[in-house]
C-alpha cells in the first residue's frame, strides 16, 4: 500500500510497520544524545627522492673546486717533505756530475714532489679552514620534510592520537595509519574518534588536522577521499587486564534495538539525493576530471529498500562494490537482531573527496547526523519511494556524467570523467538544495552547517577550484562569521542556561531585565536603544518556542531550554 505527504510517497509493507508518533519522538530523542559522527582524512605525502645525507661528509667536493682553482693539489706534507733528508734520488736536478757531491752543500739541489701521484699524498682540503659543501643542492642530501615516516611521527607528535574509542584525545584523532592508495610511502589516514554533533566541535578538530597536514607538505589528489562514519555509540572492545571480574565483550548504548524501517529511509534518502550530495562533495579542479573515480564508492540508486530488506542491502551493497565495503554508503559494520531490527547502528558515508576546508568539513558531517534523523522522521509514514520510472532513468543518467570509472588500479587514471556533467548543472543544483532545505529545521540548531552547504550545493569547492581560487580563498568564502547577532544569541542562552535571570513576575519582566544585563555587557558593544534590544530578545524567545526548545516556566519565573 501507498501513501503520499505532499510530494512525498511512501509504501507501508508487511511486516516493516511505520512508526509511532511516540516511536518517532523516542528515536530523534536517543539519537540526539547518543548519535556520533567518526572523520577519516586522507593525505598525499612528499614522496620525492631523498638521500642518506645529513649535511657532514667530508667526501663531498668543495665548491672551491674548480679547473683554475688548484689549492686542491697543495699536501698536507709539503712542509715535512722540505725538511726531508738530502740525496739524489729526491732532487730534482741530479745528473751524472752529480756523482761524489755531498748533497747538504749543494747549490742545485731542489726537492722532487711528485704531487698528487706521491703515495704519501694527502690533499689540504681536509684541515682547510675555507672547506664548504653545496648542501643545498645535493641529490643526495637528507631532507626531513621529504620523508614520509618522519612527517607522519611528527603528525602523531602534535596530534597526540590515543587509539582508543573508548576516549576522545585533545585533538579528537585517534590514529595516525597508512593506506596502499595514496602517495609517498602509503601517505597518512588520520582517523578521528566517534564524535557527539557540533558544528564547531567539527570545525575546530579538522582546522587544525588540515593545518598540521598541510604545513608538512601534505597534499591532496585523485587519489585521496574523505570518509565519514555515523554510529550510535558503542564500544567493541573492553579487556580486563586483571581477570578480576566477567566484563561483557561489547559495550552499547542503544537501549532498544532501532526500527528497520529508519534503516531503510536513510537508505533510501542516500539513493534520492546520491547525485546532489556527490555534487557537493567535489573537490578536484579540471573541469572534464572534478572528481575521483567510482571504483571506491559504488552508486547504490538501483538498490531498492523497498523491494529488499535491509539485511538483503546489506548484502547487495557489499556486492555491487566487489565483495566488500567500497559502496557509496557502506553498511558492514551493520548488525542486526533476529526480528530484523538494528542491533548496532553503524554506517560508512565514502562519497567525498578529499576537502582542505574545515568549513565543508564540518558541514558534511552535520549533514550526514541530519540525513539518520530524518531518517527517523519519516519513518512515521512508511519507507519513502525516491521517485518513478522517470526520475529513476534521469538519476542515472546524471550519475554517469558524474560517478563513473571502474578500471582496474593498474588499468588507468583514478578519475572521474565529468566532461558532460555541465548539461546536468541545473538538476544538480536543483536536487542539492533541495536536500539542504529538506534538512535544515534539523541543521538549523547545530550551528551555520545550514549556511555553508547552501554553498555548497550552489558551487561546489571543485568548481570554485577550476575558477582559480585555492583552498585559503574557498575556505574564507565557505565560512560563516560570527555576527553581532550570534553574538547576543549565544549571550543569551548563556544567560538561560545559567539561569541567571528568574524569579521574574512575567515574561516581558524577564526580557526588561535580561535587556539592562546585556546593555551593560562591554564586549557586545550595544548601540541600539532598549527596545531595540529587547525586541531583538523577544524574536529569539519566540523562534526557540517554535522550534520546542523553550518554555516559560512561572514557578522558576523564567524560560527555560528543553
Amino acid at each position: 500500500m501507498k501513501n503520499s505527504k505532499d510530494h512525498w510517497s511512501f509504501y507501508n509493507l508487511a511486516g516493516r510497520a511505520p512508526l509511532s508518533v511516540d516511536e518517532v519522538v523516542y528515536w530523534k530523542n536517543a539519537l540526539k544524545k547518543i548519535l556520533k559522527i567518526g572523520m577519516e582524512f586522507e593525505f598525499n605525502l612528499p614522496d620525492k627522492k631523498n638521500g642518506n645525507c645529513k649535511g657532514d661528509s667530508k667526501t663531498c667536493p668543495c665548491i672551491n673546486l674548480a679547473a683554475k682553482n688548484e689549492c686542491w693539489k697543495k699536501c698536507v706534507f709539503e712542509k715535512d717533505c722540505k725538511e726531508f733528508p738530502r740525496s739524489r734520488e729526491v732532487c730534482e736536478n741530479a745528473s751524472k756530475d752529480c756523482e761524489g757531491t755531498n748533497c747538504n752543500d749543494c747549490a742545485n739541489f731542489k726537492m722532487h714532489c711528485a704531487g698528487i701521484y706521491c703515495s704519501r699524498f694527502i690533499s689540504k682540503c681536509f684541515d682547510c679552514k675555507e672547506y664548504t659543501m653545496d648542501c643545498e643542492k645535493c641529490v643526495f642530501r637528507y631532507d626531513p620534510d621529504k620523508n614520509p615516516e618522519l612527517i607522519r611521527q611528527n603528525l602523531k607528535n602534535v596530534l597526540k592520537p590515543n587509539n582508543t574509542y573508548g576516549q576522545v584525545s585533545s585533538t579528537g584523532v585517534h590514529s595516525i595509519v597508512t593506506d596502499g592508495s595514496l602517495l609517498g610511502k602509503k601517505g597518512a589516514e588520520i582517523i578521528t574518534v566517534g564524535r557527539r554533533v557540533d558544528y564547531w566541535e567539527f570545525y575546530k578538530m579538522a582546522d587544525k588536522i588540515i593545518k598540521e597536514a598541510s604545513s608538512r607538505g601534505a597534499y591532496l589528489n585523485e587519489r585521496c577521499s574523505f570518509h565519514m562514519h555515523a554510529l550510535a555509540s558503542y564500544y567493541g572492545k573492553v579487556v580486563d587486564d586483571q581477570e578480576r571480574y566477567s566484563i561483557p565483550n561489547r559495550v552499547t548504548e542503544l537501549e532498544r534495538n532501532l526500527p528497520e524501517v529508519v534503516l531503510a529511509n536513510l537508505h533510501q534518502l542516500v539513493r534520492r539525493y546520491q547525485n546532489a550530495m556527490t555534487w557537493m562533495m567535489m573537490g578536484l579542479n579540471e573541469k572534464d576530471r572534478l572528481t575521483r573515480w567510482e571504483k571506491f564508492r559504488v552508486s547504490v540508486i538501483p538498490i531498492s529498500a523497498v523491494l529488499n530488506d535491509m539485511q538483503q542491502v546489506k548484502s547487495e551493497v557489499s556486492n555491487t562494490a566487489g565483495g566488500n565495503k567500497y559502496g557509496w554508503i557502506n553498511y558492514n559494520m551493520v548488525e542486526f537482531a533476529r526480528d530484523g531490527n538494528v542491533s548496532r547502528f553503524h554506517v560508512e558515508f565514502r562519497a567525498c573527496d578529499g576537502l582542505m576546508s574545515p568549513s565543508a568539513v564540518a558541514a558534511l558531517g552535520c549533514m550526514y547526523y541530519a540525513l539518520v534523523i530524518k531518517a527517523i522522521e519519516i519513518s512515521r509514514y512508511g519507507i519513502v519511494e525516491i521517485g518513478n520510472q522517470s526520475w529513476l532513468k534521469q538519476a542515472e543518467e546524471v550519475k554517469e556524467t558524474l560517478l563513473n570509472n571502474m578500471k582496474g588500479y593498474q588499468d588507468g587514471d583514478r578519475f572521474g570523467d565529468t566532461s558532460k556533467l555541465y548539461k546536468h548543472y541545473d538538476v544538480l543544483i536543483s536536487e542539492s538544495l533541495d536536500i539542504v532545505r529538506q534538512l535544515k529545521s534539523i541543521l538549523i540548531g547545530i550551528g551555520p552547517a545550514y549556511e555553508v552547504l547552501e554553498k555548497l550545493a550552489e558551487r561546489p569547492c571543485a568548481l570554485r577550484r577550476c575558477d582559480g581560487h585555492e583552498w585559503d580563498r574557498i575556505e574564507k568564502d565557505l565560512s560563516v562569521i560570527v555576527t553581532k547577532e550570534d553574538q547576543i544569541d549565544i549571550a543569551l542562552s548563556e544567560i538561560m542556561t545559567l539561569n541567571q535571570v528568574s524569579e521574574c513576575m512575567s515574561e516581558d519582566e524577564w526580557i526588561h531585565t535580561v535587556g539592562e544585563m546585556l546593555y551593560t555587557m562591554p564586549e557586545l558593544k550595544m548601540g541600539e536603544d532598549h527596545e531595540e534590544i529587547e525586541g531583538r530578545i523577544k524574536t529569539f524567545i519566540n523562534k526557540k518556542y517554535e522550534n520546542g526548545e523553550l518554555l516559560w516556566s512561572n514557578s522558576i519565573g523564567a524560560p527555560i531550554m528543553l
